[in-house]
Order: structure tokens, then C-alpha cells, then sequence
């Protein structure tokens, strides 16, 4: 087997590839978080096997997640891997460092020592990014009913009369386009 581990990062990432006796078979380099990076990465994985090829990255967010979707749309085996797992391999490490390159080795090595490996697939990266964005709503939903209390706060303080023109209730479009037009009492000669 060939294990390469991808230290992921916002802008670019480093890789690396091992073989199953620790063979050094791609030396770490540097690729941009973007197609052209992506398809540097391939050029470089194109002299090995690619039946062989297993490729692990820790768990970072959003930053790894294209490449992610990328290499597994072109076939391969891809881990990702928790970042719990790389840091103990981290700590038995004899020199204790931590570059991007180091990680890479790191991240390979982690792959290595697994018992069973789970692949990532479409499927798994689709299911990610509908629970994010169900958080995101969410969020977002909680933030609007958050930012419609406070809006009713300062009315009842600034234009208390507001409320007995509208009996269905502040939070309307017609309400909005009035209080953007006139947010004071006195702008509508009251």
C-alpha cells in the first residue's frame, strides 16, 4: 500500500507519500487550496498505483473539504482522519516537531497504524454539508428573532403608537417600508 498524508491548511497544503515499509516515495510539497493545486497533487500521485494509493487528512474545518469532494470524484481513497489520532502519533514522534512537512509523514504514518480505515464518500460529504447548512439556518433563524425583539424594543420606546395601526403586528413588509420612510413619529406628522 501507499499512504500519503495532506496537511490541510486555508490557502495551501503539503503532501507527502509513503510506502507500507516507510519508503519515502514523494518527498512533501506545497499545493494551493484550488484546481490548479489539486491537479499538481495528481501529477505527482500519477507515478504511483493508483489501486494502491490510500490518502488520509485530519479533520480541519472546511478547508480540506473540495479537495476531499475532488479526489474522491476521481476514484480515490480518501480518510479523514480525527486530528485526536494524528496528535498522539504526533507525541511519538522523537523530535517533538511540528512543521506542515513533519505533518505529512505524521498524517501518512497514522494511516498506517489504523486497524480499519472508513473512507470517505460523496454521500458522506453531502450528509456534512446539509448538516451545516441546517446549522446555518439555524443560526440564522435565531439571529432574526433575536434582531425582531430588539426592533420592538425600540419602537415601543421611540413610536409606541406604531402598534395600533397594525394589528397583525410590527414584523411586516408594509411596517418595514414605513419605518424605513419615516422612523420617527414626527416624520409622519404624528
Amino acid at each position: 500500500m501507499i499512504f500519503v498524508g495532506i496537511d490541510i491548511a486555508k490557502l495551501n497544503h503539503f503532501a507527502s507519500a509513503l510506502s507500507s515499509d516507510g519508503e519515502i516515495l514523494i518527498e512533501p510539497f506545497k499545493f494551493t487550496n484550488d484546481y490548479d493545486g489539486f491537479y499538481l497533487l495528481l501529477s505527482k500521485l500519477d507515478s504511483l498505483d493508483p489501486d494502491s494509493i490510500i490518502i488520509g487528512l485530519e479533520s480541519t474545518a472546511h478547508y480540506g473539504d473540495n479537495l476531499v469532494r475532488f479526489l474522491i470524484t476521481r476514484n480515490y481513497k480518501v480518510c479523514v482522519l480525527n486530528p485526536i489520532k494524528t496528535s498522539t502519533m504526533r507525541k511519538n514522534n522523537v523530535r517533538k516537531t511540528k512543521t506542515d512537512k513533519v505533518d505529512t509523514f505524521v498524517i501518512a504514518k497514522t494511516l498506517m497504524m489504523q486497524d480499519s480505515l472508513r473512507f470517505s464518500s460523496l454521500e458522506n460529504l453531502d450528509y456534512i454539508e446539509l448538516k451545516e447548512l441546517g446549522r446555518f439556518r439555524q443560526k440564522t433563524v435565531k439571529q432574526r428573532t433575536r434582531l425582531k425583539i430588539q426592533l420592538t424594543s425600540y419602537v415601543d420606546q421611540v413610536f409606541p403608537e406604531l402598534q395600533y395601526f397594525f394589528k397583525s403586528g410590527l414584523h411586516q413588509k408594509a411596517v418595514y417600508v414605513l419605518l424605513k420612510e419615516a422612523p420617527m413619529p414626527k416624520d409622519i406628522g404624528y
